[in-house]
């Protein structure tokens, strides 16, 4: 008798958790299209933002831009508006940031670019249809292309949004913190800032690895929603850099800092910071600084939902603005 029950409580412990796997990743998860986009916003009476997309080694990334909401040719040096990149954690979409584009303040300020992460939202994985392909070895979704895709992702896109010498604010979640950190190693971000909420930066226990693995592998991956086994994918693809390369991705971020602040020291009263962490453990606190050290970066708390708060982030932008050159800052 208590057997049956044991089996019955596990069978129903697995359907219920099935469920609501389908429930969170697939009818509870919004994926806005352009029509809808431009539904909302025309009853706001407001410029719809438009998708856009790049292709980066097979892989087209999507992302959400106001570019054309406004004149891109600049001030009479030819400077135009700075850039406000939102990455999304590993169980949402661009489509959460719709809140950011409906904000008029940050609408005036921002250039603002919202990006579908690989495998999320409308971003998905462009396979080569010749047998002979460059891209043949990488035919798999997520693999090492994917891997530079996906740190590259923020360089290519402000390429092609035609960011020069203008101030980039990137601001990140969860997960979609390595990709914000990543950003270093591709693109001079000395005029820029990085600011990583909740950022997952724990390597993960073997046993929760091994369940990625399962889950993303064709006989189980067809019986979940695609943006559940593209978060395991994501989870996969992050646990290198959060293991054995995080010192190196850390002390390269430090370096593109010391380097500024020693080429410009003079010009930053409170010390050039480019880097600034919310909501971390001490523990996780003490990882970063036993390889930087502690002069580098900002830790602060958090209590704010990024999606939900787009005005108390813009304040938090603004609030470090204390540590980015005068010309830099944003206004």
């Amino acid at each position: 008798m208590k057997r049956k029950k044991v089996l019955y409580f596990a069978i129903t412990s697995v359907v219920v958790c099935y469920v609501f796997i389908w429930c969170k990743f697939h009818f509870f998860t919004k994926v806005y299209t352009q029509e809808e986009i431009d539904q909302e916003f025309a009853a706001l009476k407001m410029d719809a933002p438009l998708y856009d997309s790049v292709n980066i080694r097979g892989y087209s990334i999507k992302y959400i831009s106001n570019k054309k909401n406004y004149s891109v040719k600049g001030d009479e040096f030819g400077k135009k508006k700075p850039y406000l990149v939102l990455l999304h954690n590993s169980d949402k979409n661009a489509g959460y940031f719709i809140d950011y584009f409906k904000n008029k303040t940050l609408n005036q300020k921002f250039h603002i670019i919202a990006i579908d992460r690989i495998g999320f939202g409308n971003s998905t994985f462009k396979k080569p249809t010749q047998k002979n392909s460059l891209f043949q070895q990488e035919e798999k979704e997520f693999g090492k292309m994917a891997e530079y895709a996906n740190g590259v992702a923020v360089k290519e896109i402000l390429d092609a949004e035609g960011q020069y010498m203008e101030e980039v604010r990137i601001v990140a979640d969860g997960n979609g913190s390595m990709a914000g950190l990543q950003a270093y190693l591709y693109k001079s971000l000395s005029f820029s800032k990085v600011f990583l909420f909740d950022p997952e930066i724990n390597d993960r226990f073997f046993l929760s690895k091994i369940w990625s693995k399962i889950i993303i592998s064709p006989v189980i991956s067809g019986f979940f929603p695609r943006a559940f086994v593209s978060k395991q994918q994501d989870l996969l693809l992050a646990d290198n850099h959060k293991g054995k390369e995080f010192a190196k991705l850390i002390k390269n971020v430090q370096s593109s800092e010391n380097r500024e602040a020693t080429d410009n020291s003079y010009m930053y009263p409170k010390g050039f910071k480019s880097v600034f962490f919310f909501g971390l453990s001490d523990k996780q606190q003490r990882r970063i600084t036993e390889i930087s050290g502690k002069s580098n970066f900002v830790f602060q708390e958090n209590d704010l939902n990024i999606y939900s708060s787009p005005e108390k982030v813009f304040s938090t932008i603004l609030a470090n603005d204390i540590y980015t050159l005068p010309f830099n800052r944003i206004r």
